[in-house]
């Protein structure tokens, strides 16, 4: 997604986004379904996941999203998924970027969803939806977009997700710990380990983030760490780097600083210092 569309998920329904649950069957599946409500007048942003895979169905059926991934462009259709670790990839916007409906899912049910396996998104981050979604997808789209009201089209999308819906087995205590993750912010590994009453250690940790989550815990946990560090910078706050990094669990500046060149392919200075933005401390104080 947008990176700025994470920034927006703390104000679900204000003016940027509009959240919708998920009805009590699908809630296990489906973490909610989002409306962005705001455009992005860039032209140009950095893409990126917080964990929880997505799929995005663009507003109008003859709208063509592309993303560039490492200096070339690739073209994902009107509706694509979203998911695994993105590194140096940008959205690049034809359009405004606005009234996309984003469903959000969890991970430890997704991968079972659509029968993939869980390293889908080792080698693609960012594809057309046509390539998971099975048997019905062109009756599903065509549904889809003969809607014009937002509660028939997310009843399309509900009827569509319920009929792919199976008995399986995963455990449970990896949403709950997703959950705190979310909750608590800045943590390591060791944390995680000794936040629970349950006896938890690492192999298990780590055994089944990769089999239900297609990813390692410590990715994991660096994701959420870059983002809190990039919504940080973003704010635009009174805050020097150093204190930014610090705050978001980094060693010092350097090592933050390397983390945003390992994700967007440029450094935070690079990244912000753009034409009809206005910089602070924050900012201007970002090393080369």
């Amino acid at each position: 997604m947008p990176i700025n569309f994470f920034k927006h998920l703390a104000d679900q329904n204000g003016d940027h986004i509009l959240r919708i649950a998920p009805p009590e069957h699908l809630k296990e599946v489906v973490e909610g379904f989002y409306v962005c409500k705001a455009g992005y007048p860039e032209e140009r942003e950095l893409f990126f996941n917080d964990g929880y895979p997505v799929i995005a169905l663009m507003q109008n059926k003859d709208e063509n999203f592309s993303v560039n991934i490492d200096g070339h462009t690739k073209y994902v259709g009107n509706a694509w998924v979203c998911g695994g670790v993105l590194r140096n990839i940008y959205c690049e916007f034809e359009r405004r970027f606005e009234d996309c409906l984003v469903i959000r899912f969890n991970a430890v049910t997704f991968f079972k969803l659509f029968d993939i396996n869980e390293d889908s998104f080792q080698n693609r981050q960012v594809f057309d939806f046509t390539e998971i979604a099975g048997y019905g997808i062109e009756k599903f789209k065509e549904a889809y977009y003969s809607c014009t009201a937002l509660e028939d089209r997310v009843k399309v999308i509900v009827d569509f997700l319920s009929g792919k819906m199976t008995v399986y087995s995963y455990p449970k205590l990896l949403i709950d710990i997703q959950n705190y993750i979310e909750r608590e912010g800045i943590l390591t590994v060791k944390d995680i380990l000794d936040g629970y009453s349950v006896r938890l250690n690492y192999k298990w940790l780590e055994r089944n983030f990769k089999k239900h989550l297609g990813i390692s815990p410590q990715s994991y946990l660096l994701m959420r760490r870059f983002l809190n560090a990039y919504l940080d910078l973003d704010a635009l706050t009174s805050k020097d780097l150093l204190e930014i990094a610090i705050d978001n669990g980094y060693y010092d500046d350097n090592h933050l600083i390397k983390d945003f060149r390992r994700f967007s392919g440029v450094t935070p200075k690079t990244y912000f210092n753009v034409p009809a933005r206005v910089f602070n401390k924050a900012i201007d104080t970002v090393a080369l």
